[in-house]
């Protein structure tokens, strides 16, 4: 077995004797790796690495685009985006125009890069995962260092199966890193857990040392031989979704199988959001070495199930006040002495009379304040407003929303200047972030007014369900709450019956309009229908003869979900087969998305496919299987993407979704 290689002093940014002892496993291992590449070759080992092609990846007879994360780049093996370079491997993500394969089509993308793995020729279960690497920085590049389960895996499909992410980095945040597992039920129903920590010394784009240790019912995570974090708890199910502890398969399952080992970097999608002006056209992430150690805990039993907490246990409710409201302290004016205000309740820093209430900030920044003047309603002065909306959240936990009923969300807001946020009743983590109420934008005046939002409960009772006001990404100055109500009004209206001829899909003609459903602001003969664009798009909508067109003035050439085309409360059933047909066009050749899934939550997709408009109208057919039951789903178009400064419309005519014969 072939040794360690010595340390490349010529390379090292930390202090000898601190890298020495990084490089030290920390718990009693084999003396030599089990496995190890020290990329000192001329090129990749084809032996103990496979490189993946692409923007996506086959999910049975779906693609799925974006490796599921809205990722833009496109995967390639050329040395441009993978490399051996000075006993490194190189991988790099460049800004360019790139056309491929995707799935039955091909797409044409504004990023490339690498991504590795050791699939099918190293895998483990159990040990010390240790790589030496440093992550580049810039708004959107997302460097990641990782462990998937072999296949066949005994527990299904992902999340069910596990996932163990070693380090990833947010290209926004050098100083930060994310170390995470994903596990529960398959999805939809998988949940996660992990620590953000900040680096022992450096950033991100200094070389560090990062090493997981697996042992039976115990993950622990080192940066440069410091302990940064530890999981005990984590659980498998099967069952969509599962609903019970029959449904568990043994502990210490899903981290008891087989793993390998996957390096990539990433660009754009959900975890830093998309790159911007001030990203670099080209970053490179390095990795030193990878070695794989035995450990002698690993021979050691998992013990006993650890008591955990699932989406089918119980949670003590906190009762509603005496007027029905969910939101305690819905007036920012409970002093601490208050006897309604429990041991242990969250506060805002600095805010007199602010308990029960949370503030989450990614990359925005705000000062709160209890406004005096403002009869001490809650004053946020938004100084960096970030990236998404969710940058700026100020939140409360433990509102207890049952099944089945309907609830009115009210309060009093006002502004600096006009602006929008997002309001969301929603779950926590636990819950997969699930929204309830779905994401509801509201548009804020200068002048104190009430805002008032209902929503059908119908999702499982959710005793720790958490109410959102995020204020993120949508400029900067104070923004004023107060007087927040959320309660039950009554009883949730049934999922939405089929169209007279069987449709699932309402107004399938663009004929039809309904004050209860006014459909797209000033398009006659559109309800129950929307649009949506990000706001750089130019769109403007139409519809005419049964057919609706949308004009898009300026492309954007990273991102097809920047122009929507909707319909909500679309109702499945759980193992149902599905047929959508539609008949759709473009001004020229254009690829659209096409997905029905969730509204709201981790917008789970159930179908995820692509229809490639040319100038002349046809007609497209697609099928798939509901894996839950949702009454309330949404049919999505999602724009095409092209080069900066293209115009196009799309026009579509005769949807419809019925249950396959």
């Amino acid at each position: 077995m072939r040794q360690p290689a010595r340390l490349n002093i010529s390379r090292l940014t930390l202090p000898l004797t601190v890298l020495l002892a990084a490089c030290t496993p920390t718990a009693a291992t084999e003396p030599s790796p089990v496995w190890q590449d020290e990329f000192s070759g001329a090129a990749l080992s084809s032996q103990r690495w496979s490189p993946q092609i692409g923007n996506g990846f086959m999910a049975g007879n779906d693609y799925v685009s974006g490796w599921g994360n809205n990722e833009l780049q496109y995967y390639t093996d050329r040395p441009q985006n993978l490399r051996l370079e000075n006993g490194e491997l190189v991988i790099t993500a460049r800004k360019e125009t790139f056309t491929g394969p995707t799935g039955n089509t091909s797409g044409t993308f504004g990023w490339t890069s690498g991504r590795i793995r050791t699939a099918g020729k190293f895998s483990r279960t159990y040990g010390r995962f240790e790589i030496r690497a440093k992550f580049p920085r810039g708004k959107g590049l997302w460097p990641a260092i990782w462990l998937l389960p072999e296949e066949p895996n005994p527990y299904g499909s992902w999340a069910a199966s596990g996932e163990l992410d070693i380090a990833e980095g947010w290209g926004s945040k050098p100083g930060e890193v994310a170390q995470t597992i994903h596990y529960g039920g398959l999805w939809p129903n998988n949940v996660y857990s992990g620590s953000t920590v900040k680096y022992p010394q450096g950033a991100m784009d200094d070389w560090h040392v990062y090493a997981v240790e697996w042992t039976p019912g115990k993950i622990q995570w080192f940066i440069d031989g410091q302990l940064t974090s530890e999981k005990t708890e984590w659980w498998s199910a099967g069952g969509t979704p599962p609903s019970g502890d029959a449904d568990l398969h043994p502990w210490p399952a899903p981290f008891d199988q087989p793993f390998y080992v996957l390096l990539n970097l990433a660009v754009g999608g959900n975890f830093d959001g998309n790159p911007d002006a001030t990203t670099p056209s080209a970053a490179e992430m390095r990795v030193d070495y990878v070695r794989v150690y035995g450990l002698e805990a690993e021979k050691q039993p998992a013990g006993q199930r650890p008591r955990m907490t699932y989406p089918w246990t119980p949670v003590p409710a906190r009762p509603a006040l005496p007027d029905g409201n969910l939101v305690y302290n819905p007036s920012f004016d409970w002093a601490d002495t208050d006897p309604r205000v429990t041991p242990g309740a969250p506060r805002l820093e600095g805010v007199s009379g602010s308990a029960f209430w949370t503030l989450f900030t990614s990359d925005g920044k705000v000062t709160l304040s209890s406004d005096t003047a403002a009869d001490n309603a809650l004053k946020a002065d938004i100084t960096a407003p970030g990236s998404v909306n969710y940058a700026v959240q100020v939140r409360q936990d433990g509102l207890n929303v049952e099944a089945g009923g309907k609830y009115e969300v009210s309060f009093e807001v006002w502004a600096a200047q006009p602006r929008a946020m997002m309001v969301k009743v929603g779950g926590g983590p636990n819950r997969g972030y699930a929204a309830y109420s779905g994401e509801q934008t509201v548009q804020i005046g200068t002048a104190k007014a009430r805002r008032t939002l209902t929503f059908d409960m119908k999702a499982v009772t959710d005793a720790a369900a958490r109410l959102e006001f995020n204020l993120g990404n949508a400029g900067v100055g104070p923004v004023w709450l107060d007087n927040v109500v959320v309660k039950r009004v009554g009883n949730a209206a049934g999922a939405r019956p089929p169209a007279s001829d069987g449709n699932l899909l309402y107004n399938a003609g663009f004929t039809q309009d309904s004050p209860a459903h006014p459909g797209i602001a000033g398009v006659p003969g559109t309800a129950y229908w929307s649009t949506w664009e990000s706001g750089a798009g130019g769109l403007s909508t139409t519809a005419s003869g049964g057919e609706v067109t949308l004009n898009v003035a300026r492309v954007d050439p990273a991102n097809n979900w920047h122009v929507q085309l909707n319909q909500t409360d679309v109702p499945l059933v759980a193992g149902q087969t599905y047929t959508l047909t539609f008949s759709g066009r473009a001004s020229s050749l254009r690829e659209v998305g096409v997905v029905i899934g969730e509204n709201g939550g981790s917008y789970a997709r159930y179908l995820d496919a692509k229809a490639a408009l040319t100038p002349t109208a046809r007609g497209f057919t697609y099928t798939f299987t509901a894996p839950v039951t949702n009454p309330a789903a949404q049919l999505q178009i999602l724009g095409a993407v092209g080069q900066p400064g293209e115009s196009y419309s799309l026009s579509f005519k005769d949807f419809r979704l019925v249950p396959a014969k």
